[in-house]
């Protein structure tokens, strides 16, 4: 039996030309899209697309890269809090969230970073959701503080760094989302090749630029195929298989 592809870790609300993006990604089998919200202005704009578009299924949170764009975001957080918790019936996940030490270097932000994500997670417990997690140099941190905090679900999404952490979320049966990445990053390989099946996802991450073209759902049915190459399993089974794991991890939007 064929199944529906699911792009769990989106931007969708950056896209200038939504509707040709989901028609498009129709086109392929991308039936659902997770939409991730990453700052106080993107959230009410996730929730809006989402309502204005069934295939669109929208996950809230604050971006750990938020704390150096937004000179406000600490004095927002109640209120973005209080939205989260207002739709907590609509959405499907507490994301996009994380710590990120590649892409901001500077430390005066850390302290910030760590507190806004230890909200996010305990939101995510109170709420029993699921959460979208960045990683991105800060893999110690981050799964230092995960145990904490009781979550149904983790999944991290683009995972690059240490194998260390990458065997270490395997053992804590983390799930992880694949991006287009895969067709040329050594990183992403090595983590499709270290996960089991059963744990993996399918994002696009876009509009963010795969070799300088914009990423969207519809490159995800390409992903899965390279993954079936990587791993040895026919591309409809592993279709059937990702399908079962989207669907564990986030039932909400089924």
């Amino acid at each position: 039996m064929l199944n529906i592809l699911i792009d769990v870790h989106c931007h969708a609300n950056l896209y200038l030309a939504l509707e040709q993006v989901i028609k498009d990604a129709k086109s392929v089998g991308v039936e659902k899209i997770i939409a991730v919200g990453m700052s106080a202005v993107s959230i009410e704009r996730v929730l809006e697309i989402s309502e204005r578009h069934k295939e669109i299924y929208p996950a809230l949170g604050i971006h750990p890269e938020e704390v150096r764009m937004n000179k406000d975001i600490e004095n927002q957080l109640d209120s973005v809090i209080k939205t989260i918790r207002e739709n907590k019936e609509n959405i499907c996940s507490i994301g996009e969230i994380g710590l990120d030490h590649h892409f901001i270097k500077e430390k005066v932000f850390y302290p910030l970073q760590t507190n806004i994500f230890e909200k996010m997670l305990s939101l995510a417990q109170e709420l029993e959701l699921p959460v979208n997690l960045h990683t991105k140099g800060a893999e110690k941190l981050v799964f230092d503080m995960l145990p904490s905090f009781n979550i149904p679900y983790v999944n991290i999404h683009w995972y690059s760094g240490p194998e260390e952490f990458l065997n270490l979320g395997i053992d804590r049966g983390y799930f992880f989302s694949i991006t287009p990445a895969i067709s040329y990053s050594p990183a992403v390989k090595k983590t499709v090749l270290r996960v089991d099946v059963e744990h993996l996802l399918l994002e696009s991450d876009g509009p963010v630029k795969y070799s300088g073209k914009d990423g969207t759902p519809a490159m995800i049915r390409d992903v899965l195929n390279t993954i079936s190459k990587f791993k040895d399993i026919p591309p409809d089974d592993l279709e059937n298989q990702i399908y079962e794991n989207t669907k564990l991890i986030f039932p909400k939007i089924f």
